[in-house]
């Protein structure tokens, strides 16, 4: 792997093109380039892949030569302004940012609150640059919000310090035309905008994994690994354990984008990464067709983006882990009847008048969708999930998007989550337990209903991002009859500035 990047790297010159760092899943100006994309006006440049890059963005808004005069126009003039990469052929850029964390329970996920509330302060600097076809970028953050927060693996650590600090971001890329080739971390999400991903999604903490990208404007075709942190097996020995995901995107028309993706895990004590389990034309979920064991959990899943006019944007993910089986398997290999492992997301989105967005959205994740027998198969990393961290649920969101003076994003949403008790972490039932598992909604049933929504963006120096809103739950904390009232939210706003400087001597 370190011999293909040299490789890549060393040949680059005459295949260069104008490489550029991703714009973060976090950044407060990102929801309004997700307005402009819902509503038909751009391009999507990566179809449920977040992050996109900056240039990707640009040029989108570049080929679609929006009216100036228009609301939608206006827009994406100001996100070119404020997004667009230093024009020098090779350069670097800081952007230091200093302010405050306000969070009413330290876990992000406001729907499933855990760790104490508080205000806290709160630092970060972008530390970027592109030398030719590399582009290298760093986030380092002082947030101390981490030593509240359950989700947060270091806890325990940063406990005993003054400050608690994370890198967000931190990867080097290599980038030409048509092919990318990516090391390090930063937050991603592969599944419809503003939903957790069914195969990679960012509710955890981003991870380091090794990234190849192929990119044309009809196909592409995305690669990613990783070593995840090693579990004590279920013989008391240590597993080691590897993570792989590929995806195949085609524009079947200007309106549809139709892709199929996989996802494997492979554990076992004595594992190395095998080559056969990072081949990306190979199909993990088939190894006896390649002669091998049936020995890693492994996901199928596909994804259909359809788009009609400026009226509706359709997107639709779906996955399953492990088929239904009615009754006990006739063949003799003592497999019980078990409920399915699977999940499902349904999105619609589009233009509601001359400047506002409408979207709904429908998330289904069954009881046992990413987990087996054997626990260090699970799709966990540090007790995370790689994708949606609580299963056993469906969630349903309607809301608008309110653009306001090119700067700010306005979020209304009503959402209602139903929440079953299968967790993760949860062992996994066997035998006749399994059989009588249920699919979905497992337990005593908590529901949630929130009235709120999100507001972000940024002017001059000045960015805020804030969720949150009035919750009613019914049966809290999967306590029957049990009702709460809360009000929680989410508040980040910052003061800083941005540098940048040219390093050709000419």
């Amino acid at each position: 792997m370190r011999r293909l990047l040299l490789l890549l790297i060393l040949t680059a010159a005459p295949l260069a093109a104008q490489s550029s760092p991703y714009l973060p899943i976090d950044h407060p100006l990102l929801p309004l380039a997700e307005y402009l994309i819902a509503r038909g006006d751009l391009i999507d440049p990566s179809p449920m892949i977040r992050p996109f890059r900056r240039a990707d963005l640009i040029r989108a808004i570049d080929r679609a030569a929006l009216d100036s005069t228009t609301s939608s126009g206006r827009l994406a003039s100001s996100l070119r302004r404020a997004l667009a990469d230093p024009t020098e052929p090779n350069w670097f850029r800081t952007a230091p940012a200093a302010g405050v964390d306000g969070f009413s329970h330290a876990r992000r996920d406001l729907f499933r609150p855990a760790g104490a509330g508080g205000v806290r302060p709160y630092f970060e600097v972008a530390l970027e640059g592109r030398f030719g076809p590399l582009v290298a970028s760093s986030r380092p953050m002082a947030e101390n919000r981490l030593k509240l927060d359950p989700d947060w693996p270091g806890g325990p650590i940063q406990q005993r310090k003054n400050q608690a600090y994370r890198f967000t971001d931190a990867y080097v890329a290599a980038q030409w035309s048509h092919a990318r080739v990516f090391f390090g971390r930063m937050d991603r999400n592969w599944g419809p905008a503003g939903s957790a991903g069914l195969s990679i999604a960012n509710t955890g903490y981003p991870r380091t994994d090794f990234a190849l990208d192929i990119v044309f404007d009809r196909l592409q075709i995305n690669l990613l690994g990783t070593q995840l942190t090693d579990m004590p097996g279920p013989n008391g020995t240590t597993a080691h354990r590897y993570f792989m995901a590929h995806r195949l995107n085609a524009r079947v028309t200007r309106r549809l984008d139709l892709a199929v993706w996989e996802t494997g895990l492979l554990a076992g004590a004595d594992r190395s990464f095998d080559p056969e389990f990072k081949n990306p034309l190979l199909l993990f979920s088939f190894p006896a067709q390649q002669g091998l064991p049936d020995d890693r959990n492994t996901i199928i899943g596909g994804d259909l983006t359809w788009r009609r006019g400026h009226s509706l944007r359709l997107e639709v993910q779906g996955m399953i882990d492990d088929r239904w089986r009615r009754k006990a398997d006739p063949n003799g290999t003592g497999e019980p009847a078990h409920p399915g492992r699977w999940g499902a997301t349904v999105g619609a989105s589009g233009a509601a008048g001359r400047s506002l967005n409408w979207r709904a959205r429908l998330a289904v994740v069954s009881n046992l969708a990413y987990q087996t027998l054997d626990s260090t198969q699970n799709f966990v990393d540090r007790g995370l999930g790689i994708g949606p961290q609580f299963p056993d649920h469906w969630m349903f969101q309607a809301g608008l998007t309110i653009p306001v003076q090119n700067r700010w994003a306005l979020e209304p949403d009503v959402t209602v989550l139903r929440q079953g008790e299968g967790r993760l972490d949860h062992p996994f039932p066997a035998g006749a337990a399994l059989t009588a598992t249920p699919e979905l909604l497992s337990g005593v049933v908590a529901t949630t209903v929130r009235i709120g929504g999100a507001v972000s963006g940024q002017t001059g120096p000045f960015r805020l991002a804030v969720q949150g809103g009035f919750f009613h739950d019914t049966n809290a904390g999967h306590v029957a009859g049990q009702t709460r009232d809360r009000v929680d939210a989410r508040i980040r706003f910052t003061l800083g500035f941005s540098a940048h400087g040219a390093l050709d001597d000419h």
